[in-house]
């Protein structure tokens, strides 16, 4: 199994000005968000490398990064050649970009690289294993604001029903984590989903689509996540890894 690290979005502050590093580069207590994801999928035997993907703005950030940690698995940072949000080839076109560079014939976990996934990612993968279909992270959540800022699953005996991106009126309660397994054989869905010209940005709308026509199932998650975007969000996370100490 590869795992699919997606870095290549042109990060925000609050202001809405452009940052001049990756949300997943920003220093948690002392070390990049990054780190501690990685640090998480090392114990991972079925995962034998990881491949960041990154855009040329932040590409030689990435590799300056690289050249100052030491990981057991293998990490490759891939630069999707982008230069701004105009060209962006978004999360869908980022997980295509890697699986056709590299030529992946193998099962995926994709993961957002700006989220600190607080849940035993080694559970979901043995979940995946049982299910042996495509399975999608989701967190329970009775909160209306963060569910209008995320995706939504909607789901049917642990099966995907329907997916909503960031919507006005969620018709569910799961928050999608953008934590996704995907076996070999969906691998060629990425280039008849993006040949049909349909949306790239986020990753839930790739689930939008492949739910209609072969079964996803949801792992619902004992645990959070954190959306580091913010100085609340980063505080948040901070006090988090604080009391863990």
């Amino acid at each position: 199994m590869k795992c699919i690290l997606l870095c290549a979005g042109y990060s925000m502050d609050e202001e809405l000005k452009r940052r001049e590093t990756a949300s997943s580069l920003l220093e948690i207590h002392g070390k990049p968000l990054i780190n501690y994801t990685i640090e998480e999928l090392e114990p991972i035997e079925d995962i034998d490398e990881i491949f960041v993907i990154t855009n040329g703005l932040y590409y030689p950030k990435f590799m300056d990064w690289q050249s100052k940690n030491t990981f057991s698995k293998k990490v490759t940072v891939i630069n999707d050649n982008t230069t701004s949000s105009e060209a962006k080839l978004g999360a869908i076109g980022d997980i295509r970009y890697v699986i056709n560079s590299k030529n992946i014939e193998e099962d995926i976990f994709v993961l957002a690289g700006d989220i600190y996934f607080d849940f035993n990612i080694q559970k979901m993968i043995e979940f995946y294993h049982d299910k042996k279909v495509s399975v999608i992270a989701g967190l329970s959540s009775f909160n209306q604001e963060d569910l209008s800022k995320y995706g939504v699953i909607e789901e049917n005996d642990g099966l995907v029903v329907g997916m909503q991106e960031k919507p006005r009126d969620p018709k569910g309660n799961l928050i999608s984590l953008a934590a996704y397994i995907y076996p070999k054989d969906i691998l060629r869905d990425f280039e008849y989903y993006l040949s049909e010209g349909n949306k790239t940005t986020y990753p839930g709308y790739f689930v939008e689509y492949l739910y209609k026509i072969k079964p996803i199932y949801v792992y619902e998650i004992i645990g959070n996540f954190y959306d580091v975007k913010t100085v609340q969000s980063i505080s948040k996370l901070e006090q988090r890894l604080d009391k863990s100490v």
